[in-house]
């Protein structure tokens, strides 16, 4: 009874540590300034290309943002 007792004890112990442990490990982990869906992607992404589908992918982009403007 006691041997189960400071078993059980013991393996609790081990789980508080470990929760803890990660809980310290995400909570200091830097976020990363990376974002592939975000403006700065975009604006890599339009430098990256051609100055013909620059001027379409724009023109797609006003479009999406004001419909009424209509450049073709």
């Amino acid at each position: 009874m006691i041997a189960a007792s400071s078993l059980a004890v013991f393996f609790a112990a081990i789980s508080i540590v470990s929760a803890c442990t990660l809980a310290y490990i995400l909570l200091t982990q830097e976020k990363k300034a990376y974002d592939p869906h975000g403006p700065g992607a975009f604006h890599r992404h339009i430098e990256a290309l051609s100055d013909i589908s620059r001027g379409k992918t724009r023109s797609q982009s006003r479009e999406i943002q004001d419909p009424t403007v209509r450049n073709n």
